[in-house]
Parts: C-alpha cells; structure tokens; sequence
C-alpha cells in the first residue's frame, strides 16, 4: 500500500510511503488494546453489577440448579481486567502490542461468554415464565452492550455476545420461555443484526486505524523532506544565524541594530596570477579546499561567516552569540592565528601535487566596533550581514597588511594586548574617519603552544621539527649558522 503526499508543484516527483503489513497489525493491535483498555472499568464494573443483579433476582433459582458456582466464577473473572486495567493506567499509548496479549484476552472473552452462556441454560431449565422473559431481554441487552464496547475487536466481541445470544435463542426455544413466533422475530432479527454490528465495526476500526497510520507516516515525510530542505538551506548561512531563526530568536524580517563586533577580512595575495597558472576545474577545487579549511576554523572559534567574495573571507565575532566583547576579539585574533598556521600545512600538499608552483599568503585585517547588523535587502530578498565605517576599515587593514601578515586596528589591539606580541605600523588614513588609525602587526601569541615560534622586528623564527626530515634539518642548521654570523658580525 502506498502513500501519495501532494506537492504545490504536480510536476515534481512526490517521495512514496510503504506501509507493511505488519506494522498495519501492531497499530490494528494497539489500537484495540487501547480501547479495550479504556473500556475496561465499564466492562468489569458492568459485569460485577450484572451479576449481582442477577444473584438478586435468581437467588433461590441459582440455589436450586447450581448456577450458583457459575455466577461466583463470573463474579471473580471481572477482578482479572480491572487488575490490568489498573496496573497499565497512566502510562502513554504503546509503540507495540503482541499478538499474544490480543489471543489472551480473546480467550478472556470467550470464557466469559461461555459461562454467561452455561449460566442462562441453567437458570432458563428451572425459572417461571415471567423471569426467564426478563432474563433473556437482559442478556440481549448485555450482548449488544459488550459488542459496542468491545467494537474494535471482532473476535473479542463475538467470543462474548455470540454464545449469549445464542444461549438466549436455544434456551427460550428448548425451555418454550417465550411464544415461537416472538422467539423466531428475535431470531430472524436480532442475531443477524448483532453479527452485523460486531462486521461492520470490526471494518470500520481496520479503515481508522490505515488512514491515522497513513497520515501519521505522511506528516513524517514531510517532516523528513522539510529537514532535508531547511539542512540544505542551511549551507548558504552562518551556522549560528541558522540556528537562532529555528529556535525563533531571529524574525525574517528587514531590520537591524547597532552592535559593537569584531570584524575579520582576508583574501589571498597574488591570487590573480595563480588563477592564470591553472585551468578552472584545479583552481576550484583549491580554492573550495581552502575555504573549506578556514571556514572550520572559524566555526571552531565561534565565528560568525559572513560572505565569501571569491578568494576573500568576511566572518565577524559578537552576533548574534557573543561572549562579550574583549572575549570577541581575542577569540578573533586566535582564530587568524590558527589560519595563518594552517595555511602553510596546506600549501605544503598542494606544493606536492603541483597545484601551486610558489607558496601563496593570505593578507588578514581585524577591527572592533560599532557595526550596523541585521537584515538588510528588500521584501522579497534578504541578508544577513553587517555593515558601516568600522566594517570598511577592517576591509582597508586587510589592503595594507603585510602578505602572509595579521593587521589589527588600535581598539582591538588594546583587548588583546595582555597576550598578544605585536608591532606598531604606520598609520592609514581611512574615509569616514577624521583621524589616521593606529596599526599593530601581529608577531606571535604569549601564550603560544608552538615553543619554536618567535619573532622580532627584523627577526622571524617558525620551527617544527616533527615535519622535518633529516636533509631538511641539515639545510636549516646550514641557513641558521650563516644567520648568525650575520648577526654577530656587526657586533664583533
């Protein structure tokens, strides 16, 4: 059986659902466990009554023929339901019900009917006219009440009204309780009818239960096609923007605020002589390598992505998660640190497949301040993105680092100050600004794991001796003695 889900477009391809049939069977199951369930302190509480009324009425008859034992067997039967009915009470609707709990109270059913059915045959042989009239308008009652009750259940509803009023009709008829053509009228018409109630919504529950499963494995679908489509979608924005709208913290809607961020940009030098170096296919394979790569650090650092512009990155810290402001840019700063360092990792691999014939450098510039953000475009389209004068001279240190070089704005210098070793640049004079910026170079990190790092006005040292071989090594303490001679030199 399948399941077809409409789509506003009829020309696309619509997914299908497949339901077996053994999963149509445990919700069938389930679906009369449930009920049944619900039913239950009707059914028993309505038996034990029953019973007693007919203890009432029959007393000195159930003496006289032994009945007796047969009612205070039905009596102690309903106390097995209710014990179910208790012990099950609150909890949540079952994910599964076995074959074997529905066979259980099928025999249930069928045992209480037979001896609903032995009873009346015993009490039918020793009443008077009068009372085995109302006995037998009792039990037709109490067989179509159980059939209702039990409705979702064909064989749970016939174990227990077919051997009542079958009872009812061959006793009334044996015993002559009642005139032949009344008992034929009940015959012709009561019994079919009854077979026809316990049919119909034995049908109806099985047709119930296929559309609910069918809607319910439906509204998974396009829960599931939804997922895929929003995940998708999610590949264009920031992890962190597309997160807040699904929680409902971002509306989509054009509006914007004023927010103090720090603000990442960096492209690679040189980068139009290296496109002329290689056909289109390995260029945009090392290009979606290494934005892939700095991309991950820049999540890694909790950095918001704001655009790529070809080769160039723009991410800002501070929206819409932020760890407050001096936290913003050290993690900024670090950030910048880690893709200069994996940078050189990279082109050392792209060196060996012969991608890149010179190692290439990316030129960094970070700035802190007060940034316009939100959405910005018309109705129809939107970005999310920040803009303003603090955005654009991030993009001017970014133009006057030095290549391979992180250049920071005076303001975030001062928030990072306490660990960051860096050089004071000439000043830039940027439009929007009535006074030269400040400039500092980033030299190395305080707090720096790599020990082999170090730097110096003049003087740069990046030492790993794990990626060395031994020719390299030998090459290096060649390079590092005539450094020093040169160093000493002058001193001598």
């Amino acid at each position: 059986m399948t399941v077809q889900i409409s789509e506003s477009n009829p020309s696309r391809a619509r997914p299908a659902l497949t339901i077996d049939n053994e999963t149509l069977q445990n919700e069938i199951r389930i679906e009369q466990s449930v009920q049944v369930q619900a039913n239950m302190p009707v059914i028993s509480f309505g038996s034990f009554g029953l019973i007693l009324l007919v203890f009432y009425i029959y007393w000195d008859y159930a003496l006289q023929s032994g009945a007796i034992y047969l009612l205070i067997a039905l009596l102690l039967s309903t106390l097995l339901p209710m014990r179910g009915y208790f012990r099950l009470r609150g909890k949540p609707r079952p994910a599964k019900v076995s074959i074997r709990r529905i066979r259980v109270l099928e025999i249930y059913t069928l045992t209480v009917g037979l001896l609903w059915a032995a009873t009346i045959f015993i009490l039918l042989a020793v009443t008077d006219p009068v009372d085995g009239v109302i006995l037998l308008w009792v039990m037709y009652v109490t067989a179509y009440t159980g059939a209702f009750l039990n409705s979702t259940m064909v064989r749970v509803a016939a174990g227990f009204a077919g051997p009542v009023a079958l009872a009812n009709a061959i006793g009334a008829y044996i015993y002559d309780v009642i005139d032949a053509e009344l008992l034929l009228f009940l015959c012709l018409c009561g019994l079919p009818t009854l077979a026809w109630i316990i049919w119909l919504n034995g049908k109806e529950t099985k047709i119930n239960v296929r559309l609910r499963v069918e809607n319910r494995l439906a509204e998974l679908e396009r829960r599931r096609v939804l997922e895929v489509i929003s995940t998708q979608l999610g590949k264009y924005m920031s992890p962190q923007l597309y997160q807040s709208i699904f929680r409902g913290e971002q509306k989509v809607e054009i509006a914007s605020k004023r927010k103090k961020l720090t603000v990442f940009f960096s492209d690679i030098a040189g980068f139009t002589e290296i496109t002329d170096q290689l056909e289109s296919e390995e260029l945009t394979a090392l290009l979606n390598h290494y934005l892939t790569e700095m991309s991950k650090i820049a999540l890694e650092h909790g950095a918001t992505i704001d655009k790529f512009i070809g080769d160039a990155i723009v991410v800002y810290f501070g929206d819409p998660e932020t760890k407050g402001v001096k936290e913003d840019a050290a993690a900024c700063v670090h950030m910048a640190i880690a893709m200069q360092k994996r940078l050189k990792d990279l082109q050392i691999g792209w060196q060996d497949q012969g991608l890149i014939e010179r190692p290439f450098a990316i030129r960094i510039g970070i700035n802190t301040g007060y940034c316009t953000v939100g959405n910005i475009g018309s109705e129809e389209r939107m970005d999310y993105t920040i803009i303003g004068n603090e955005v654009n001279l991030a993009a001017r240190l970014e133009t006057a680092s030095d290549i391979g070089g992180i250049l920071l704005a005076n303001e975030t210098y001062s928030l990072v100050k306490e660990w960051l070793q860096a050089e004071e640049q000439a000043a830039i004079t940027v439009k929007g600004f009535q006074k030269p910026i400040r400039t500092f170079r980033v030299t190395g990190a305080l707090d720096d794991a790599t020990a082999g790092s170090s730097s110096l006005p003049g003087f740069s040292l990046d030492l790993d001796t794990e990626k060395m071989s031994d020719s390299d090594k030998q090459s290096a303490v060649q390079k590092l003695r005539k450094a020093i001679a040169e160093i000493e030199e002058p001193l001598s």
